[in-house]
């Protein structure tokens, strides 16, 4: 299977929500199988998308996830066509495991050969499976900017936007936009800020668009810690995913815990201020993809639980800093 990076970024989805449904301790747990989690609300809400785990099928994802004690899949909509969209609705209503989001539609500035009218028709399959398998979510990507100046590709998206939104509040779905990196603005995006991913939802202003936020791609913000308490109400999704010391191409994501971001800071910050979504690990990596897919599986859990750790680890100390402080 070709890698995000070296298929077409259109006609392919993802989702989330603040309702999260089937939200426990062991939700996704597979009959039988007594799974331990650490005893964080963080192992509640840790979903794994479906492009962490991409050589796998529908079937062995859903198999594999609820095996190991994740509570929710994040769907990639390539993998669904794949596995048929009737067929794959059917496996993952029986399999009873929530949905975080189905991702992605986009790719409205046509630069990879399909037609708006293609994209849009594709956008509103997505959004309807969403809505029948409640995932919530459905995560969007712009396109790049290709040949458009720029403010012909923010009103091109936002008319596109505009329109689905309606759709979505149908389907009791939220649209969140993603914005991207500058490493992938040639292909994928040309949201590359927190401020241009506001002024897209500013623009088209409908309650049903909110964003997803992933560590890998905002980062580098200036101010991002205290940019947090400003659009925590404003993020659907929270994808994890670690940076490298130089990444070498766009499939070079690492598991979170393995490189430099502060990501227990994030997420403290985040639920410090509201948030309370579904985390994603979404994690394109070329070195990982090919591990065996237990291997890969059990790679994930540890990098979730060693979160998870560091998170409790924090806030015990936080709190003792306040007992301190007091006394």
């Amino acid at each position: 299977m070709n890698s995000p990076s070296e298929t077409s970024p259109m006609l392919t989805p993802s989702t989330s929500g603040k309702s999260i449904p089937g939200l426990s301790a062991t939700s996704g747990k597979a009959p039988g199988k007594e799974i331990s989690l650490p005893a964080s609300p963080l192992t509640e809400r840790m979903a794994i998308n479906q492009l962490t785990t991409l050589r796998n099928c529908l079937a062995t994802d859903l198999t594999e996830y609820q095996r190991f004690g994740i509570p929710a899949i994040g769907l990639s909509w390539r993998k669904i066509q794949k596995y048929g969209i009737r067929r794959s609705l059917r496996k993952v209503q029986q399999s009873g495991v929530p949905v975080s989001s189905v991702g992605w539609i986009g790719g409205f500035t046509g630069e990879h050969g399909h037609s708006l009218c293609e994209l849009i028709a594709d956008a509103r399959r997505v959004i309807r499976f969403a809505g029948q398998v409640r995932a919530g979510t459905v995560t969007v990507i712009t396109g790049p900017q290709a040949g458009h100046i720029r403010s012909h590709a923010f009103r091109i998206t936002a008319e596109a936007l505009t329109e689905l939104s309606d759709l979505a509040a149908t389907y009791d779905v939220v649209l969140a936009v993603q914005p991207m990196h500058a490493l992938f603005s040639r292909n994928w995006s040309f949201l590359n800020t927190i401020d241009d991913t506001l002024q897209l939802m500013d623009r088209v202003n409908h309650p049903q668009l909110q964003m997803a936020f992933g560590t890998y791609h905002l980062w580098s913000e200036p101010n991002l810690m205290q940019r947090l308490e400003e659009i925590a109400s404003r993020i659907r999704l929270v994808s994890l995913a670690d940076w490298g010391p130089a990444p070498r191409h766009e499939n070079d994501r690492l598991l979170p815990g393995n490189g430099h971001l502060p990501l227990t800071d994030l997420i403290l910050a985040l639920e410090n201020n509201g948030f309370f979504g579904w985390y994603e690990m979404d994690v394109w990596s070329r070195d990982l993809w090919n591990l065996d897919h237990r291997d890969l599986m059990q790679r994930c859990v540890s990098a979730r639980d060693q979160l998870s750790a560091s998170l409790q680890s924090q806030e015990r100390s936080e709190k003792l800093d306040d007992v301190h402080y007091v006394t």
